[in-house]
């Protein structure tokens, strides 16, 4: 389990932020910064935590075009291969 995986989801997002509109833009830049506070965090965040960053950044996509839509897929599918190796559930 990479804690990389986390700062890359977090860059993805700045990514999408740069290209989104002002409120999804305001959403994704702080699920960025919650994401590489936990990427430097002495224990890594739990399940239940990285559920809710993901369904906040796929609300926030849910009406973007494809470059914000794109970046969010891509930060999911990091925070996603993060969670394969976090124990429980």
């Amino acid at each position: 389990m990479t804690r990389q995986l986390l700062v890359d989801a977090s860059e993805h997002l700045r990514r999408a932020a740069d290209a989104a509109d002002t409120d999804s833009a305001e959403r994704f830049d702080r699920v960025a910064d919650e994401l590489r506070t936990a990427a430097d965090a002495d224990s890594g965040p739990d399940h239940g935590w990285m559920a809710k960053r993901i369904h906040t950044i796929r609300d926030a996509a849910s009406d973007a075009d494809d470059a914000v839509q794109g970046h969010a897929d891509a930060a999911v599918e990091c925070i996603s291969e993060y969670r394969k190796d976090v124990p429980g559930v």
